[in-house]
This record gives structure tokens, C-alpha cells and sequence, in this order.
């Protein structure tokens, strides 16, 4: 599965103009006094503002070169973005997926990460920089109930978890893009916040075209 485009909701507007298009070196795309996009790779990242009083959060992965964590990981450092950490470990790899991955957040909150996937074929020599940002690989799907979501997308997408107990988490698709769907009463990792549950809109690549909304209507997911 490929994540073509998501869009979120943010309560720190400026701020992330700033984070994503200036700090990270976005290629900015369109921009209002509403809303903003970025292209990141083959995916395009969205913001739109959040209603009054409400600060959404949400946990969205980018996938970067399989043999450059280590200059992403300086590359974040050297904007004085902080990492963050779990057992005095600020880098995680998950053998089962054969990931690893840091994270930290931006302005709005949100739990960022840069994972490289050693099972896909994308080594890039050189120097690290926004361009090694190849896609948006992960968008956070916190729900009422697991099971009932898996067997949503299954049979609208033809989609399955490939880890995760089912019950409280499942990634849903593959490497090269999935849902996370957690539990919404389950922490994330590494930080251990529990989920919010916000407005979401995903645009995805499956070869199963056709549109889903869960999560009492707040997740919309439209393939292509």
C-alpha cells in the first residue's frame, strides 16, 4: 500500500509553516490562511486548522533510506529537534518489521518518526536531506475496536495486519505503507501518551479503489 496524501488538523498553524517548510525543507505546495501542504517524497503531508479549543495530535511515520539512519538521526539533531527516548535509547529497532526507527515531536504535538525499513531496496549515497523523506509510511488510526476496523479494511481493501495481536494493535498493509491502529485506551510508542482520537483524512493507493470512513465517521479513507 502507498499513502498518497494525508490531511490533519493542527492548532499551531504558523508554527508548523515554519517547522515543516523552513526546519525540515519541505517543498511547500499550496498554502492559505487556513490551511498548508507539503510534498514529502511520493506523499503529501496537509495541515487545515482545528476547530476552536481543540488541539488534535496524531502519530504520522516517514520512511527514509534503508542505510541512513545515523545522518537522519544528525540531520534531526542539528535543527535542534530533540529525540525522544525510552531505556536511555533514543533509536529502535523492531525485528519483526526489520525497522528501525527515531522519533520526536513538532509543534503541534504530534509523534513523528523517521523509519528505514531494511526489507525495501532504497539505498541513496550522500548526504541526508529533505529529499531522502521518500513517503509518508505510517498514519496513526486510534479505535473504539480493533477487530471490528481489521475487518473493515479487509473487506473493503483487501488489506491485513502483519503484526500485532489483533485486539489492541494491528499495522495494517505493508512496508511501504500501513494504518497504525491502536486501541485508543493503549499508549503510544515510545512515549507512552495515550492516543487522541481526531479528524483524519487519508488518501491511499491500495488496487482496491473505493471509500471507507470509521471511527464514527472522524477517519476518512479514499483509495485510488
Amino acid at each position: 500500500m502507498q499513502i498518497k496524501e494525508v490531511n490533519l488538523f493542527t492548532h499551531q498553524m504558523e508554527a508548523m509553516k515554519q517547522f515543516y517548510g523552513t526546519l525540515l525543507e519541505l517543498e511547500l505546495l499550496d498554502e492559505s490562511a487556513s490551511s498548508v501542504s507539503f510534498r514529502t517524497g511520493n506523499s503529501v503531508l496537509s495541515f487545515q486548522h482545528a476547530p476552536d479549543q481543540e488541539k488534535p495530535f496524531y502519530h504520522v511515520a516517514f520512511t527514509i533510506p534503508t542505510n541512513q539512519l545515523a545522518e537522519a538521526k544528525k540531520w534531526v539533531q542539528d535543527r535542534n529537534i530533540p529525540l525522544l527516548s525510552k531505556d536511555d535509547k533514543d533509536e529502535f529497532y523492531f525485528p519483526y518489521w526489520d525497522a528501525t526507527a527515531i522519533y520526536f515531536y513538532d509543534p503541534n504535538g504530534n509523534l513523528m518518526e523517521f523509519i528505514a525499513h531494511h526489507s525495501l531496496d532504497n539505498v541513496v549515497e550522500g548526504n541526508f536531506d529533505s529529499r531522502q523523506l521518500l513517503c509518508i509510511s505510517e498514519i496513526g488510526l486510534p479505535v473504539d475496536d480493533v477487530p471490528d476496523t481489521i475487518s473493515k479494511m479487509n473487506g473493503q481493501y483487501h488489506l491485513e495486519p502483519f503484526a500485532g495481536d489483533g485486539k489492541q494493535f494491528a499495522p495494517i498493509g505493508d512496508a511501504e505503507g500501513m494504518f497504525i491502529v491502536i486501541d485508543k485506551e493503549t499508549p503510544w510508542f515510545p512515549d507512552g501518551r495515550n492516543p487522541g482520537v481526531f479528524a483524519t483524512e487519508v488518501k491511499v493507493e491500495t488496487g482496491q479503489p473505493g471509500s471507507l470512513r470509521i471511527q464514527n465517521g472522524l477517519y476518512s479513507i479514499v483509495s485510488i
